[in-house]
């Protein structure tokens, strides 16, 4: 069972503050190590008790890999072979020759050949000589770090879909995930059916068969997707087990209890917790609360991820919401999907915008991710009022079977007649509301409007009908933001790459659903669409967004940067012909121009191709 690769993330103290204004820099840590005496007695004495030069070569990778040990050359410098021992020459594990590497930190690119040593990058500098156990041709392309997906749902479907084949074929290797207060852990036994009927409708594990977060972590590993895993715990998880599905403030009991699940859940290795504010049962929380929790995993160095409290005529006073509770609480915020949904309400982006870059210069430790598309996907239930959710998704079908209640429901958030409007959402048509994944197949690419027209009912009541049919188990996209929005959020600073996806697969034969193409095609859509296309950014700052960014975000010392001793997660790319192919009817297609994707030194996708085996990890902050 693999376990989880600690960094040495740095300890933020009690008011951390950040220089928004500086340019990227490369990353501490990412030059010159000094060699360690130790390991290499280790390896010497491995070296010594090998009877034949193979053995010997084999006892040398056995040596490094076991005692992590790291070149101590400067980046740059020509190695001509891995080690030289007794005139034996020991080629490197791969060595990617002939590309421009594109290092993450914002630099221009250089010609140069990339060498890797086990899981770690051993050379990095023009025509590296030499031989290697695996030389790929890569003349012409473009050699990057990982991209870190900073806003992922994939932890609902790794154990079913452990590959995350349309993650990494993007060529994404680490993802955040826990997002948006959902996570599966911890779970109380008494809450089992609570939990179940929460994550069902979303996630692909039809049983939670543990209780605390450490439990869930070590059945993770246990399956071992192929990417790397950064958790958090989901506020809704801690919330259920600590007081139900109640829609109330929490008692003086209650967040002792979640402050306990919490610090476990920290112990065993999350990285901080979520929050999702406009679904129950974490919208049922004050700012105090929030605060609170924040504030308990200070001492654990933890970081608050907030998807708001609405996106829509709330924008503004959610966004200082975030921003507060991070400041008061003494830890880094993390505002998601940064957005303004709602034609009215697309004004106010700019004072979005503006809050987080005051509140930066006030020296608070605030940031967010964004992601390309105008379209937003959750479950088409997240579009009934909050309290339309207390006691669970039983309690909800309970009431979408009232008259009474499915009026109150429409006079709160029907708009003119002819739009619907949460406090997430905004005002947004029936005619940009589609179903994306339903039971019957049938209603699949379509739009509320059609289905109301297809069964003669007014739009609010198809909706209303359609969720109590299918148990809530709908998933829709929305169209709610603006094009010039999306790009003005992409640009800033301060806001890196987040996918808010889950992973699928191809598989044989049709495949399900009309998902949100970002699925497919998040990362490769910000090099070619934004940075080839738009030219909104140079190619450099495209790819320092989706690594060495979020990378220095989370404190990952040793990955997001093409670097002598960094972890050897690398993507490789076409900067002339990557594409996302997967669109709204045809969501269901790979992105073209990714050759290549290495995670933790094994080459996971080859040729264009998912080949294993899986080699991600979970990865644990330092305490």
């Amino acid at each position: 069972m693999p376990q989880g690769h600690r960094h040495r993330r740095p300890r933020p103290h009690h008011s951390r503050r950040v220089q928004p204004e500086q340019a990227p820099a490369r990353l501490a840590g990412h030059g010159a190590q000094p060699a360690s005496r130790l390991r290499g007695l280790a390896v010497l004495y491995h070296l010594r008790r090998a009877a034949t030069p193979r053995q010997q070569l084999h006892r040398v990778r056995q040596g490094h890999e076991r005692h992590g040990a790291r070149r101590s050359h400067p980046p740059g410098r020509q190695d001509e072979v891995r080690h030289h021992h007794r005139g034996i020459a020991v080629p490197w594990s791969l060595l990617l020759r002939g590309g421009t590497v594109i290092d993450g930190t914002g630099t221009p690119g250089r010609r140069a050949d990339v060498a890797v040593e086990g899981e770690r990058i051993a050379a990095v500098a023009p025509s590296l000589a030499g031989a290697a156990d695996r030389v790929l041709d890569v003349t012409g392309r473009v050699v990057a770090p990982g991209f870190i997906d900073m806003h992922s749902h994939s932890d609902l479907f790794y154990f079913g879909c452990p590959s995350a084949e349309s993650k990494i074929r993007q060529g994404v290797t680490t993802e955040v995930v826990g997002m948006c207060s959902f996570s599966q852990a911890p779970v109380r036994p008494e809450h089992q059916a609570l939990m179940k009927g929460w994550v069902g409708g979303i996630g692909m594990t039809p049983d939670l068969p543990w209780e605390t977060f450490g439990e869930y972590l070590d059945a993770l590993r246990s399956v071992r997707p192929s990417v790397n895993v950064v958790h958090l715990v989901g506020h809704g998880a801690l919330r259920i087990a600590a007081m139900g599905f109640e829609a109330r403030p929490a008692g003086a009991d209650d967040l002792r209890g979640m402050e306990r699940l919490l610090g476990e859940a920290m112990d065993a290795g999350a990285w901080g917790f979520s929050t999702g504010l406009v679904y129950p049962p974490s919208a049922y929380a004050n700012t105090q609360e929030l605060i609170a929790l924040a504030r308990s995993m200070r001492s654990r160095h933890g970081f608050y991820f907030s998807h708001v409290r609405g996106e829509s005529s709330m924008l503004l006073d959610s966004i200082a919401e975030a921003i507060r509770i991070g400041d008061e609480g003494g830890v880094p915020a993390q505002i998601a999907h940064v957005k303004a949904s709602g034609r009215e309400n697309w004004s106010k982006l700019d004072g979005a915008l503006g809050l987080i870059d005051e509140a930066r210069r006030r020296g608070v430790d605030v940031a967010g991710d964004v992601y390309p598309y105008n379209a937003g996907s959750t479950k088409m239930d997240n579009l009934m009022p909050a309290w339309a959710h207390e006691g669970g998704m039983g309690k909800l079908l309970e009431r979408l079977a009232d008259r009474a209640t499915r009026k109150r429901i429409t006079d709160e958030c029907l708009v003119d007649g002819e739009r619907w409007g949460t406090v997430s959402q905004g005002g947004v048509g029936f005619d940009q509301i589609f179903v994306a994944a339903c039971r019957r197949r049938e209603l699949e690419g379509l739009n509320l409007a059609q289905i109301a027209t297809q069964t003669g009912k007014a739009p609010a009541e198809a909706l209303m009908d359609l969720l109590r049919e299918e148990k809530c188990t709908v998933g829709m996209v929305s169209f709610s933001q603006s094009l010039d929005n999306v790009a003005k959020v992409l640009a800033h600073p301060a806001l890196m790459i987040g996918s808010d996806s889950i992973p699928l697969f191809e598989g044989e034969g049709d495949r399900p659903g009309k998902p949100h193409p970002r699925s497919y095609g998040t990362f490769p859509r910000v090099l070619s669409e934004y940075a080839r296309e738009r030219k909104l950014f140079a190619l450099e700052t495209a790819v320092h967004k989706m690594t060495g960014l979020p990378a220095a975000r989370l404190g990952l010392r040793d990955r997001g940067v093409v670097s002598v001793g960094a972890v050897a997660d690398l993507a490789v790319f076409d900067a002339a012909t990557v594409k996302d192919e997967s669109t709204y009817p045809d969501p269901h297609r790979y992105p073209t121009g990714i050759p290549y994707v290495i995670v933790n030194g094994h080459v996971a996708v080859d040729g264009g191709r998912l080949v294993g085996p899986r080699a991600g990890r979970v990865l644990t902050p330092p305490r």
